[in-house]
């Protein structure tokens, strides 16, 4: 059963540049875990300086793993100094997925 991870990220003003490289840096090396599909960070548009971290695995097992390998220990050893608060992470079991897929035109002012 694929697992969804999505974590929001605090940080704090003085040290938004190491932090968005040190969570760059975390990204590219889980993308090439076994079992991650995907792994993105983007910034809150509702929040300065908050993250929000996406990532997508075949199963618990590989979350798990990455969980206990050397990205994610560095990445929490990394983050010594640039949070204000704890990040928030939830994890989702999802059991299907759909992709839809629009029948119109992108731009909704080409449907005349």
């Amino acid at each position: 059963m694929t697992v969804i991870a999505i974590g929001r990220v605090h940080g704090i003003v003085s040290a938004r540049a190491p932090l968005v490289e040190l969570m760059r840096r975390t990204a590219a090396a889980a993308r090439g875990e076994p079992g991650c599909l995907s792994y993105d960070i983007a910034e809150a548009v509702d929040g300065a300086d908050e993250f929000i971290v996406v990532h997508e695995w075949e199963d618990r097992a590989a979350l798990a793993a990455h969980y206990r390998g050397a990205a994610h220990t560095a990445y929490q050893q990394g983050l010594h100094g640039l949070l204000a608060r704890p990040s928030d992470l939830a994890i989702h079991e999802v059991a299907s997925t759909e992709r839809p897929v629009g029948r119109g035109p992108m731009d909704p002012r080409d449907a005349d």
